[in-house]
């Protein structure tokens, strides 16, 4: 069976490549692309006419009109982060079999929890550019294996030089800063690499430079049973990590009771050190089936299989470690310590 997918807003700039993976994949095709404000994309609706040589009849300005033109079977979109909710209960308005929707998974919990309600039927999946990394499930197979013992603490250091461009939505102030473009990062995969354990408080601290609307910095610290994890984020690279490995280096640390996994050493994806070996050594990233190839793959693959959103693309999961990024932003508003949120 061929997939119809139509990918919607391009605010995210993550559209674009999501768009090459219908292209690219033998069971999916594009009918429709749709941008409904063109004036706040990040992404650029006009490259991706371009690149996948779409004709016009498929190119649309009216969310709606698309979906009823197209008659898609799975819609990706990439709104701006306050308008995650609204567009997913637009879309199950109609008959689609599947959608996703970029990171982070909403603005707001109540956000999360507006999606959640809205979608019945349909496969629901977020779209973490990490879960596609093999380091990643690397990582978890270790922790869930044993490798280091009991997890007592992870350490998250994520960011970039800036989101670009100046001047867009990510500088607005419902919408961005290096906390809601980041945070969800470490407190999904923390939450995932530690079983869906969440902490019980969470205090936080946010820098707003004179001027900005939005932070560019911000610590958060989750208190849990046995210790706590400490989540940072930053615009203030020097450079984006994707293009030059910087310095400090982004990525995580996993502490356990028997040793520690990172994925921030120059030498290696991969570094474990254990009791047993305390000069540590390096673990090279699993091979992991095909649907973890990319979003599309793994859309095509729930749907066929019939099984569900496993970890970090699954919403309810999201839903979930997202109380930690709403706690911390209450707590950096307020300027005190807070009890994670229901």
């Amino acid at each position: 069976m061929t997939w119809r997918f139509v990918g919607a807003n391009f605010d995210q700039m993550h559209m674009n490549t999501n768009l090459g993976w219908v292209r690219d994949h033998p069971d999916a095709e594009l009918v429709g692309v749709c941008d409904e404000r063109p004036e706040t994309s990040t992404g650029s609706l006009e490259r991706a006419v371009a690149d996948l040589n779409l004709p016009d009849e498929a190119v649309f300005s009216d969310l709606d009109r698309c979906l009823n033109t197209t008659e898609p079977d799975v819609v990706v979109g990439c709104p701006r982060n306050s308008e995650h909710a609204a567009f997913v209960e637009r879309v199950v308005g109609h008959d689609v079999a599947a959608l996703a929707i970029e990171k982070p998974m909403a603005h707001t919990l109540a956000d999360c929890d507006r999606m959640l309600d809205a979608v019945t039927d349909e496969l629901f999946v977020i779209n973490w550019p990490a879960t596609w990394d093999p380091v990643m499930h690397t990582v978890e197979r270790l922790v869930s294996e044993g490798v280091v013992g009991e997890v007592t603490e992870v350490q998250y250091y994520g960011g970039n030089a800036g989101a670009p461009p100046d001047g867009s939505w990510f500088y607005d102030a419902e919408d961005g800063g290096s906390m809601l473009d980041y945070l969800g990062y470490g407190a999904t995969f923390s939450t995932w690499f530690r079983d869906g354990e969440l902490p019980h408080r969470v205090t936080a601290e946010r820098y707003v430079p004179e001027g900005a609307a939005v932070d560019t910095q911000s610590s958060t610290v989750c208190r849990y049973e046995d210790g706590l994890s400490t989540l940072q984020t930053t615009w203030r690279l020097l450079t984006n990590p994707w293009e030059h490995e910087g310095q400090p280096a982004t990525g995580y640390d996993v502490v356990g009771t028997e040793g520690a996994i990172s994925t921030r050493e120059r030498d290696a994806a991969i570094r474990v050190t254990t009791a047993d070996r305390p000069d540590g050594y390096a673990v090279e990233p699993d091979d992991l089936p095909d649907r973890y190839e990319n979003l599309v793959w793994y859309l095509v693959d729930r749907l066929e299989t019939g099984a569900d959103p496993e970890g970090p693309s699954d919403p309810a999961f999201c839903r979930e470690a997202h109380r930690i990024v709403e706690t911390a932003r209450r707590s950096a508003e307020a300027g005190e310590s807070l009890p994670l949120v229901d």
